[in-house]
């Protein structure tokens, strides 16, 4: 019976002494990982019950990968939580998934001293293995209002997960390869990357913060065949760092999510990682897999490529749905799909007869090829014209002085909401506001354009390497009520 990290015990037995993880100047072997991960089995068996939710709330990211393995191997819920949440978005949330036990730095600093005394790896329980529909992971996703939505998974979901990389990127390196996280593991892309590695006999690099030169330095210092897991963001600035320094050849696959990869961006970072497929793929934490686009593939400018293997797509009405061309709300059904929210309220999020949507709306060609044109949840009504900020981004993101840009809707008293947007530029550009708003002109008509356009040295993002968009919208309404 197979489930999340059956696999450690073979490793840790195969190559005791190898680097499973690295996480800044620590590394850990497979031995001492399998031994770290087997205490904290323990104390989670003494301390709850099986199928409990235990909270994890752990800044360093090598812990919370020690704690979320013995949560997996023991038939108990992982639930990442963000320790940078504020106190009482911490309070509520603790209160609503109802946590049978909290893991915190002191808490992992006690079971070290426990452990130094007498270390000991994990010996077979009583309780029976855990089977592929027990839950193992819950983590969170922002709604429109910033508040967190807890998803829940299954084993299963996972593990079909993992085969369909597998088959879809043959080319990936076998063990002993190196996966390189450019992220925080509260977010599920950087998350999966090193479960799925450490899962798979690969080791693993865990960055504590994202810091470009480090990650650069980082892949130029791995052996021939490293794995990068990144946000388009992330690329973007990686590129931006190294566009002085000599290219990156030990690099062989990057894996791009959780935004659309702007193809300036790819162009400039195939001359940083000239040896690597440059792979980018459109899921969510809930659905994982939806869409795969490969370089061989030949896909459209603007597509987040086809189906990704087992996938299915509907547009519209999954019963009946749109032809292609047509855009309507994307309908997904596969064995990759997440269970359910354990807190937190997500009205776009249906289910129809096993098939799932979760407010993004978009069309596919008549190749397959899937295009996203925007979201229930950000959509804007200004004049009475609904608008998805998502198309004013990318017509801002197209000009080549442009790295980041988002659209917000703010409230207006003769429009109802008004568009403007807040952009940090990649380029100088003289007189930026006049010169964007002239390249929205010729993109976009005139319901669309926005009213202002906001200059800013840097835009925040979030843990996960996305642009901060409740927080960019916060400050341009600061700023408008002064």
């Amino acid at each position: 019976m197979a489930y999340i990290g059956d696999q450690l015990d073979i490793f840790a037995g195969k190559t005791p002494d190898g680097t499973a993880l690295t996480c800044g100047a620590v590394e850990v072997s497979w031995r001492d990982l399998f031994r770290a991960i087997g205490s904290a089995e323990n104390h989670i068996r003494r301390l709850s019950p099986r199928g409990g939710r235990i909270a994890l709330l752990l800044r360093d990211p090598a812990e919370l990968i020690v704690w979320f393995f013995a949560c997996a191997r023991t038939a108990r819920v992982a639930v990442v939580m963000d320790p940078d949440w504020p106190p009482a978005q911490k309070t509520a949330v603790l209160a609503g998934i109802d946590a049978d036990l909290e893991i915190d730095a002191a808490a992992c600093a006690a079971l070290r001293e426990v452990s130094a005394a007498a270390p000991a790896i994990s010996s077979p329980a009583e309780e029976p293995p855990p089977a592929e529909d027990d839950f193992f992971y819950a983590g969170f996703t922002s709604g429109s209002s910033g508040t967190p939505k807890g998803y829940i998974r299954m084993h299963g979901s996972w593990l079909e997960s993992f085969a369909l990389t597998r088959r879809e990127f043959p080319t990936a390196p076998r063990p002993p390869g190196r996966v390189v996280l450019a992220g925080q593991l509260t977010h599920s892309l950087h998350l999966y990357g090193a479960v799925c590695g450490l899962a798979s006999g690969q080791e693993v690099v865990l960055l504590p913060r994202f810091e470009p030169r480090a990650v650069l330095a980082e892949l130029r210092n791995a052996p021939a065949g490293a794995v990068l897991y990144a946000t388009p963001t992330q690329l973007h600035y990686l590129a931006e760092g190294a566009s002085r320094g000599e290219p990156v050849e030990t690099v062989v696959q990057v894996f791009a999510s959780g935004a659309k990869w702007r193809d300036e961006d790819r162009r400039a970072l195939r001359k940083v990682f000239p040896k690597a497929d440059l792979i980018e793929f459109y899921g969510a934490s809930e659905a994982s897999f939806i869409t795969v686009a490969k370089p061989e593939e030949n896909v459209p400018a603007g597509s987040v490529g086809r189906a990704a293997a087992g996938v299915r797509i509907a547009i519209g009405d999954p019963a009946a749905p749109a032809p292609a061309g047509v855009t309507g709300s994307i309908w997904v059904k596969s064995s990759l799909l997440f269970s359910g929210y354990i807190c937190g309220h997500a009205p776009e999020t249906r289910w129809q007869d096993g098939w799932l949507t979760l407010g993004d709306h978009g069309f596919v060609d008549a190749a397959g090829f899937l295009f996203l044109t925007g979201r229930e949840n950000r959509m804007i009504i200004t004049s009475g014209l609904n608008v998805y900020p998502e198309e004013v981004e990318e017509v801002l993101s197209a000009h080549p002085a442009v790295a980041i840009a988002v659209v917000a809707g703010l409230a207006d008293k003769v429009r109802g909401q008004r568009l403007e947007a807040a952009v940090q530029l990649s380029l100088p550009l003289e007189d930026a506001e006049t010169v964007l708003l002239r390249h929205c002109r010729a993109h976009l008509a005139a319901g669309k354009l926005p009213r202002k356009i906001h200059v800013r040295h840097r835009l925040p993002l979030t843990a996960g390497g996305k642009p901060d968009i409740q927080k960019i919208i916060a400050e341009l309404q600061r700023k408008e009520s002064m």
